[in-house]
């Protein structure tokens, strides 16, 4: 849903129901700054990049001199509209699986899988959970050569807490692949000593979202889902309510319901 429609409206919806769900289920001791600033970092380069390569647009903002290879030339208002546009398109995708490493439990989401897929979702588990393994290594490291006298500086001071980083990571690594071996990983059958049981809450959340899904592509094989385009001149996003409202089922795994 947020890839399969250019309109900045329904893109909005997907990551505001993403950030949401993080907000109220993410895992204890989650920290959501480093990946909103990642992402916040990369919507904003989205915006001067695009309207740095792309001249295209009636609204002239300034002119860059046209000796200057590549950028040079006008920059327009719908050129920035358009990479804010991609760049919102790229957080609600990120946003819409950020969940999965961030608001479930990596044994909780290979038991999930179907047996045939225990080894792919061992793999992909591993693989989730390193970005957040490598983002706290990163930030205790950091915090260690601060106190030993380390201050942030040029490309030549980042040596002292990225070579650690990528020390401790390859450790973890080794020392995840030894506990898999001490514990028979690849044998036989995998085994848990706790699983999650389906409920209706479950049911209600599967139910929703597959409703979304196929109330988007029922939308926009009538016609209604419209998508926005930046060129040649600025105007708003068209917005219909069938399309409107599967976009505010994604909001439903986001509420907590009483037992």
């Amino acid at each position: 849903m947020a890839l399969g429609t250019t309109n900045p409206t329904y893109r909005g919806l997907v990551a505001l129901a993403g950030l949401a769900l993080l907000i109220s289920r993410r895992l204890p001791g989650t920290r959501l700054r480093p990946l909103l600033t990642l992402l916040g970092a990369g919507w904003a380069i989205a915006i001067p990049l695009n309207a740095l390569l792309s001249h295209l647009g009636d609204d002239v903002l300034f002119t860059l001199p046209p000796a200057i290879p590549v950028v040079g030339g006008p920059i327009t208002l719908e050129a920035a509209a358009f990479g804010a546009n991609a760049g919102l398109g790229i957080v609600a995708a990120a946003l819409a699986v950020a969940p999965l490493s961030l608001c479930v439990e990596g044994h909780d989401l290979v038991n999930a899988l179907p047996a045939f897929f225990a080894r792919t979702g061992a793999a992909v588990s591993a693989s989730l959970n390193l970005v957040p393994g490598v983002a706290r290594s990163y930030t205790a490291i950091r915090d260690g050569q601060r106190f030993r006298g380390w201050r942030p500086g040029g490309p030549a001071a980042w040596g002292e807490v990225l070579v650690p980083t990528l020390l401790t990571a390859i450790e973890d690594s080794v020392q995840l692949a030894e506990a898999m071996e001490a514990r028979a990983y690849g044998s036989g059958r995998r085994t848990s000593f706790t699983s999650l049981r389906w409920d209706r809450g479950d049911t209600l959340v599967a139910v929703a979202a597959g409703v979304a899904a196929v109330g988007l592509l029922v939308a926009r094989g009538f016609g209604l889902a419209v998508d926005w385009h930046a060129y040649p001149t600025l105007l708003p996003p068209a917005v219909d309510a069938l399309p409107l409202a599967p976009c505010l089922l994604l909001f439903v795994p986001a509420v907590r319901w009483p037992r």
